[in-house]
């Protein structure tokens, strides 16, 4: 059985016993439920398996490989030397002769149902491939043969390769001419881990590969311990850095003008221009930087994870500082390098003067770029206290042209030569067309997302040397994997060092245990209350305020913004007691911020003036506005106040209290300051607190531009370093994308790579959040024979109209005719009460008698308890009563939302007609109610439905006792859908959520296409996924497809149920996902576009 995995994860244990049964690897996501990844590899480690990473996130599990190094290498050799396949397939029955002690010393052997010669031949034919195989096609074998995953693997395949074709080798090994064809690199992308042979190193036994396995009877303590580096750098498979061309392009000397002098150049025109080198001839002192050489140089090798280049030679590079794996299936992804780690102070000590001199220079040359660079950088990746993460070195490399696709793109890279004697290899950067000299201390800071390569090296036949380094931040060190993993293992260290406490105080400094964090205080009995991703929250918004900088917290619904918010200020007041915060949040949820400290302050997470408009007692209110008054006027000591206010009052509030200076400022739902035209930053402008703080589920709600005026608000720098003008140029390829225009995509990839780098070091985008299975539908109802005839009336053609924001009919005439009656002639007072005879519209639709006639019939219905036929007039409420039905019949809840309050009436009144216990809250009902609702709807058994509205009544409300949503209508935002989803679909859900979205055939083709490209526009930006709206023939009909019995059920009843007229209630049933198309595109290919 397992050690140290949960006996609960059958997956697992299926996995490893069926490689180890049937000797076939076998590849397995990373996000599959594998169990815990430690535990994971020390099980592999223990069964004496392989595993390596798989391009595009995966793990491969290799079984045993039955005999020694060196007597495979053997066997592999004189199989590929073998002449004709009767010799081949005589050896072939010899293996099967034979015997493999090694593989019978494993335990595991009994139970294999294979034959260990099966192994070996596998691996000998795979040479035999190689050796076959052009060189330049070599790479192309490896999604093909997973064993080509494996580095010591690739070791055997290039020693038989070398020892079988010599004449290539003394080819691949010229280096006569820099324009031959080789495979494309990047000047710093490069990590620890794969060995790369060459032909000196193949002939004769100089070579020395790494021990493909450690068996029980090695008895070696000493050279497992010394087997673990590599494990954790890169265990047994390859970390792809790089994504190589078939052809390098190189640059010549002669095509570009020679830059020699001081000089800054920009990219672009107008609004739109953009720093993009700065080249400083001399600018670091050349004995610094030679002895910054002789600490640095060692870490160059050819022991690394580039293909060969240059005519065919592995370049001799390496990494020094951190660097993030993270397609690897290691335990720790971002951490020191080897070499840092094997060297660790010296080669900072080293390094120190040098990174700290490249710093300076950094601040004064470009100091936006800097500035920004240092707010996102994380504290514990500083190198020597710099705005640098990482350091590539690199000796005598002549670089292809590329660009960085890992470097943080906000800021600069810094390229110096360190040492060496030459000539040429100058740097150019295509965009600028310009070259630039770089000698020993010379630095050129340039933007390395730009096309990039060195030209030729004069007289290389000579002897020449050239070292150089470039510093840089990695991006990947910011990403929400890091974070994960980072939080992870402080969380371990919180925990641990609070139970070794002798202190028993109330107050914990949570980041106490890792001095490069900023101070975060938390009440002492919070801290096992916080989720990892309401930790991780915290810790970037403290990060981000020592910095004297505001971030977005976008964390979706229901895991706990508002508690995250409350921590921030009691943080702030521990450290400030006598400032104030201004907290901004939408009407109808200022109670539930006071509801949610009143519960958290049972575990310490007081105030001493929480002030909150949340209209309970508006007396206190006054009160506590007038001791706040008179101790800003100094009557009184001033105590830090916490001010929770709606919006629309801080213009109100500004004014009564002129002297009030917020010094922390969180604004909730806080996507309204993004907003066009929006009054909020107008009000907000009189305070100059730089700490700014949005928190919202969907800070993307309409476009791209949001964001930016989003992030320029909690950081008013930005637009120094990113135009506005660029950015709006990134932001239109995108929307072309999703809008369909497939002939932008290449230009939407480099748009959106762009945006996410750039947006990392101020928005928190949640982790992820284990979660409940959902279960997303899509309905289209056909119309009833009246809705159909009032659709011709109001000049309404399915497929051809366009629907406007501002056009309400077609939505109350799909949810019932009775509905748009009364929307029409103003009748929406309250259903029951009859209709007002004042019209809404008095344009040139003309209404008969028979309209007249047709409203009196549904209200007699209504009366005379005829629901059925009230009913059936509507698809969509037809749809609805079926689906509470079967609900209602497996004891379950469900909760209903429409934005139409006729709609909410009708609804409520036909679901008790059917004897359905159903409650009602509307956006105008008190916190009172609504908490009363909750507990009533929570609580009683028989509540099985509620009604709410959409906009409103959906925030700050928790209805985990639902696991159905039915969405009566859509609006054109598709964020206000996912808002009322999530009144279900959240922290503390226990089953699986079903949603069901209505929808007419009119909505269908408008609104919800409206949302497809919404939607893929936010998985684009906040996701990091390339998507675009699915097109009508990439989604289908769910309903013969659907798995579930209670589904396949209701999905054939209500396409066999009739509506008015004779139409079946459900025409077709869509799975929402497919509605969004996520396009398979690797960023690595990013490196092929050229602008």
């Amino acid at each position: 059985m397992f050690t140290n995995i949960s006996s609960n994860n059958e997956l697992l244990y299926h996995v490893l016993n069926t490689v180890q049964t049937s000797g076939e690897p076998i590849v397995c996501s990373t996000l599959s439920p594998l169990g815990n990844l430690e535990a994971f590899i020390e099980e592999v480690k223990r069964r004496h398996l392989r595993i390596a990473a798989f391009p595009n996130g995966g793990i491969i599990v290799f079984p045993i490989i039955p005999v020694e190094e060196a007597e495979l290498m053997e066997i592999c050799e004189n199989y590929c030397s073998m002449e004709t396949d009767l010799d081949r397939a005589n050896m072939r029955h010899s293996l099967y002769l034979r015997e493999y002690p090694l593989f019978d010393a494993q335990s595991c052997s009994r139970d294999a149902l294979y034959h260990p010669a099966d192994c070996v031949i596998r691996l000998a034919e795979l040479c035999l491939k190689v050796v076959r195989t052009s060189q330049t096609n070599l790479e192309k074998l490896a999604p093909y043969a997973l064993y080509l995953y494996i580095d010591q693997i690739k070791v055997l395949c290039n020693y038989v390769y070398w020892r079988l074709n010599p004449t290539a080798s003394e080819v691949m090994n010229s280096s006569s001419s820099h324009e031959q064809s080789g495979l494309e690199m990047h000047s710093h992308e490069a990590g620890d881990g794969i060995v790369k042979t060459t032909k000196s190193e193949a002939d004769g036994d100089q070579m020395s590969p790494i021990p493909f396995t450690k068996h029980p009877h090695d008895g070696a303590n000493e050279s497992t311990q010394a087997n673990d580096d590599d494990l954790e750098d890169d265990l047994t498979g390859q970390e792809k850095v790089d994504d190589a061309s078939e052809v390098a392009e190189y640059v010549k000397e002669a095509d570009y003008p020679l830059i020699t002098q001081y000089s800054k150049f920009y990219n672009g025109e107008g609004d739109s221009r953009r720093l993009a080198a700065v080249y400083f001839p001399g600018g670091i002192d050349p004995t610094i930087c030679r002895a910054t050489s002789r600490v640095l140089e060692p870490a160059a090798t050819r022991s690394n994870l580039r293909a060969a280049t240059n005519g065919g030679t592995p370049p001799e590079t390496g990494i020094v500082g951190f660097y993030d794996y993270l397609n690897n299936p290691t335990p720790q992804k971002c951490r020191a390098t080897r070499f840092t780690r094997q060297n660790g102070d010296s080669v900072m000590n080293g390094c120190q003067t040098f990174l700290q001199a490249l710093d300076s220079m950094y601040h004064a040359q470009a100091p936006a770029h800097y500035q920004l660079q240092r707010m996102a950088i994380p504290p514990r990746f500083e190198l020597c206290g710099t705005a640098f993460s990482t350091l590539t070195v690199n000796r005598n490399f002549r670089t292809a042209v590329h660009r960085d696709r890992g470097d943080f793109r906000g800021g600069l890279g810094a390229l110096c030569v360190i040492d060496g004697a030459f000539d040429g290899c100058h740097l150019v950067i295509k965009p600028l067309q310009r070259a630039f000299r770089l000698s020993v201390g010379d630095v050129l800071l340039f933007d390395t997302s730009l096309e990039h390569g060195n030209t030729e090296v004069h007289n290389s036949e000579l002897p020449w040397k050239r070292i150089s380094v470039v510093c840089y931040l990695r991006n990947g060190l910011m990403s929400s994997i890091c974070e994960i993993e980072r939080r992870k293992h402080l969380n371990r260290s919180i925990l641990g060092s609070l139970t070794n406490s002798k202190e028993t105080g109330s107050v914990v400094n949570i980041n106490g245990v890792d001095k490069t964090l900023p101070p975060l205080f938390i009440p002492t009995k919070l801290v096992n209350e916080l989720a990892p991703v309401q930790l991780s929250a915290l810790n970037f918004a403290a990060e981000r305020g020592s910095r004297n900088s505001g971030c977005v917290l976008a964390m979706t619904m229901g895991i706990g913004k508002t508690l995250v918010a409350l921590t921030l200020c009691f943080s702030y007041f521990f450290n400030c007691p006598s400032r104030d915060i201004l907290i901004l949040a939408p009407k109808p949820i200022i109670g539930h911020w006071v509801h949610e400290q009143k519960k958290w302050g049972t575990h310490g997470l007081q105030f001493n003036r929480l002030v909150a408009s949340d209209r309970i007692d508006a007396k206190e209110f006054d009160e506590s506005l007038h001791l706040f008054d008179q101790q800003l006027c100094g009557d009184q000591p001033k105590e830090g106040h916490l001010i929770i206010i709606n919006p629309e009052y801080l213009t109100t509030f500004s004014k009564r209290f002129e002297k009030f200076d917020p010094q922390l400022i969180i604004v909730d739902e806080g996507h309204r300051v993004a907003a066009r035209g929006n009054k909020l930053i107008e009000s907000l402008s009189k305070y100059k607190c730089r700490l700014r703080i949005v928190l919202s589920g969907t800070p993307l709600q309409n476009n791209t531009k949001e964001l930016y005026r989003l992030v320029s608000w909690v950081n008013q720098e930005i637009c120094k370093v990113i135009p506005e003008r660029l950015f709006d140029d990134f932001a239109n390829d995108i929307s072309k994308y999703v809008a369909g225009d497939d002939s932008v995509f290449q230009k939407a990839l480099v748009a959106q790579q762009f945006i996410q780098d750039w947006m990392k070091g101020f928005i928190f985008r949640e982790m992820k959040v284990d979660l409940p299975p959902l279960n997303d539908y899509i309905l289209i109802c056909n119309s009833s024979e009246t809705q159909q005839r009032l659709e011709k009336q109001i000049g309404i053609e399915i497929g051809t109209s366009v629907m406007r924001v501002s056009e309400h009919r077609p939505s109350h005439l799909s949810a019932h005719p009775l509905c748009y009656f009364a929307f029409i002639w103003g009748g929406y007072h309250s259903l029951s009460y009859g209709y007002t005879k004042h019209g809404r519209y008095d344009s040139a639709i003309h209404y008969s008698k028979k309209d007249f006639l047709e409203m009196e019939r549904y209200y007699n219905s209504i009366k005379n308890d005829e629901i059925d036929s009230f009913t059936a007039s509507s698809g969509k409420l037809y749809a609805l009563i079926k689906i509470v039905q079967q609900i209602q019949a497996k004891g379950e809840k469900v909760i209903i939302f429409s934005q139409y309050v006729g709609a909410q009436d009708i609804i409520h009144r036909t679901l008790t007609a059917y004897k359905i216990s159903a409650f009602t809250v509307r956006g105008r009902d008190s916190q009172d109610r609504r908490q009363s609702a909750i507990q009533l709807f929570s609580h009683h058994n028989k509540m099985v439905a509620l009604v709410l509205s959409t906009k409103i009544a959906a925030f700050g409300l928790d209805f985990t006792a639902a696991n159905h949503v039915i969405l009566f209508d859509s609006w054109w935002n598709p964020q206000v859908d996912a808002q009322a989803v999530a009144r279900a679909y959240r922290r503390n859900q226990q089953k699986s959520v079903t949603v069901y979205r209505l929808a007419s055939l009119l909505e269908g083709s408008s609104i919800l296409k409206m949302q497809t490209r919404k939607i893929a526009l936010f998985n684009c930006i906040m996701h990091e996924k390339t998507s675009r709206s699915a097109r009508s023939n990439e989604v289908h009909d769910y309903a013969d497809s659907e798995k579930d019995p209670d589904r396949q059920m209701l999905w054939r009843n209500l396409k066999e149920s009739l509506l008015e007229g004779g139409h079946p209630i459900l025409q077709a049933v869509y799975l929402h996902r497919d509605t969004v198309k996520d396009t398979d595109y690797a960023r690595d290919e990013l490196d092929d576009f050229n602008d």
